[in-house]
């Protein structure tokens, strides 16, 4: 019982990145210098790519602009 509770204790210490049963396939972030200013280039854009679909959101902006033609026809 003791040996499961020290375990436990010891476990929370531990950031979850050690215990991550899924890791990672490539180190975060990359090092560009060992890429070439090509490699570079396409890694920006497909970056830039991936943030602006994860942060667009499409029912957001779609209830807000509903709210904003709302307000502004019956105010």
């Amino acid at each position: 019982m003791y040996r499961t509770l020290a375990l436990r204790k010891a476990a929370e210490n531990v950031p979850y990145i050690y215990t991550n049963p899924f890791r990672a396939k490539r180190h975060w972030p990359p090092d560009f210098s060992k890429f070439s200013q090509k490699q570079q280039f396409r890694f920006e854009r497909t970056y830039k790519r991936r943030t602006k679909l994860k942060w667009a959101r499409p029912k957001w902006v779609k209830g807000v602009k509903l709210v904003q033609m709302a307000s502004i026809t019956c105010g």
